[in-house]
């Protein structure tokens, strides 16, 4: 087999746990990580010397900046924050990369996503988004049992979390379950107020409540300015509802028959990457979201959360202060 390499742009909080799931693949692996941040480098250095790897099969090569010179990989990771992302990508397009593996928010407005589609049709490349509770087994196992389902309803309630962060996850979870991502999103019930977010003074944080509607199923998100972490969901659908608690790991199945526990566990990405890029590298698909597939969920978040920010500060916004 011959050695695959992996670019990874952004090795800080994600990036880090990406790197930890790389040392999972099987077979060679060159991986060059492009870190500026001395901070971020450190912490994913403590992050890898954790894990167990054959040296001569997993090489990692540290760098400042992407080289000049860079190409031929097998696939591109891109963890930063969201900001001047897109030209980042295209940056590498122009070096003849075909594959990215994307965080979200992918960009932080409407123009920046079509100009980012319009860039990877014109090097015929291919990106996913990473929301990845499509590979949790427990959702694969709930899309299986609503499978026949007319119409569903998502329900999620989180604590000590933000809409312009998490938001996504459940609305890709949604489209994802019911095969439709056509969904129109309403603001109208977010908290009057613009949160500052944790990441820097450059994004801010958003709470209350979503509501996502397309033919085949609603979705409704309420976040909370809460002290306690909490994350609960309910989904309905046909006579039967599930209740899954994500920090407990806990899930249960009410229907006639009662109640009856369902094997739930939270994946998290230094093991779910892991299983993404290998599907990728043999099947040159996985069951993430093409940015095709994930841009109207990005569309309807900028329009929602713009419109907020107008409503609050009396001024217009083009560009989405999320990451």
């Amino acid at each position: 087999m011959t050695e695959k390499k992996i670019i990874l742009v952004g090795c800080g909080n994600i990036g880090s746990r990406h790197l930890q799931a790389l040392t999972k693949l099987n077979g060679e692996c060159l991986v060059e990580i492009i870190e500026p941040n001395n901070d971020a480098v450190l912490l994913a250095k403590s992050r890898l010397s954790k894990m167990k790897y054959e040296k001569n099969l997993q090489r990692f090569i540290w760098k400042k900046s992407i080289p000049e010179n860079t190409k031929n990989s097998d696939l591109v990771i891109i963890a930063t924050n969201s900001k001047n992302r897109v030209m980042v990508i295209d940056e590498l397009l122009k070096s003849g990369h075909k594959r990215f593996l994307i965080e979200k928010m992918v960009c932080q407005s409407i123009e920046e996503y079509d100009e980012l589609l319009l860039k990877m049709k014109k090097f015929a490349a291919k990106g996913w988004v990473n929301t990845n509770r499509r590979y949790f087994n427990g959702y694969q196992k709930i899309k299986e049992i609503f499978k026949d389902s007319k119409f569903l309803h998502l329900s999620v309630f989180a604590g000590n979390s933000g809409l312009g962060t998490s938001s996504i996850h459940y609305l890709d979870l949604f489209c994802w379950l019911v095969s439709d991502y056509n969904i129109k999103i309403n603001g109208e019930f977010l908290i009057k107020k613009i949160f500052e977010n944790k990441r820097g003074d450059d994004f801010k944080e958003f709470q209350g409540t979503l509501v996502g509607i397309n033919q085949h199923g609603l979705v409704s998100l309420t976040f909370l300015p809460l002290e306690k972490q909490e994350i609960s969901i309910q989904i309905y659908g046909d006579g039967k509802s599930i209740k899954i608690d994500e920090l407990e790991n806990d899930a249960h199945i009410f229907n006639q028959k009662g109640k009856n526990k369902l094997e739930f566990k939270f994946g998290h990405t230094s093991k779910l990457t892991t299983q993404i890029i290998e599907d990728i590298f043999s099947k040159n698909n996985c069951l993430l979201p093409t940015l095709e597939e994930s841009q109207q969920i990005h569309t309807e978040l900028f329009r929602i959360f713009n419109q907020h920010i107008k409503n609050i500060l009396n001024k217009e916004v083009k560009v989405c202060p999320i990451t």
